[in-house]
């Protein structure tokens, strides 16, 4: 069974699941998770394989995935922040997630509560209006985040970005994934994925 990281919340000192990006008690912004230890198996060296393509992936606003022979990387605060790297031999599988931007969905409880509950013409045409923005914004945007499964069960998920269909980031992010499959391939680590 995975094991659940844990950070302390700095403002307020409560455990919270390192999924997070705020604190569930106090919304102060949660500190990186430390990578656990590393079992006896990856403390030896890793083979290199000359034959890897690095890759950095600029994710915008200050945010970077990077791949080599040695380790992944991942800068994952928006506006900078500490870089989690995460070495290949800790590494047993990989998952791509690409999936519609559901959050956005969230704007059709202001287009029910609008139409029904408005005390005026316009706040309802509002209402509908932000509705309309939700699904379109489930229709033409994609969410990507990366998932790793580590040597001792931990699952760490990576929110990559969101990237507009046929736009150039979305581009990068899948070539990007093919890089990501070649070199996790040259070092035995399956890559699964889900496409929307």
């Amino acid at each position: 069974m995975p094991a659940e990281v844990l950070v302390m919340c700095s403002a307020c000192g409560r455990p919270q699941t390192a999924a997070r990006r705020r604190c569930a008690f106090c919304n102060a912004e949660l500190p990186e998770a430390p990578l656990p230890p590393r079992s006896r198996e990856a403390s030896e060296s890793p083979a290199s394989f000359p034959g890897v393509t690095p890759l950095a992936l600029d994710l915008g606003n200050r945010r970077a995935l990077a791949v080599n022979d040695m380790q992944l990387s991942f800068q994952g605060r928006p506006g900078g922040g500490p870089t989690l790297d995460v070495p290949w031999a800790r590494v047993r599988r990989l998952e791509w997630r690409t999936r519609p931007y559901y959050e956005s969905l969230g704007l059709l409880a202001f287009t029910v509560l609008g139409l029904f509950w408005a005390p005026t013409q316009t706040v309802r045409i509002m209402s509908l209006a932000g509705g309309v923005i939700g699904l379109g914004l489930v229709v033409l945007y994609r969410h990507h985040g990366l998932t790793l499964e580590l040597d001792d069960g931990t699952r760490m998920q990576w929110p990559l970005c969101m990237a507009l269909k046929g736009s150039a980031r979305e581009g990068r992010l899948t070539a990007a994934r093919a890089t990501l499959a070649d070199t996790s391939r040259m070092r035995g680590v399956p890559l699964a994925g889900s496409g929307a």
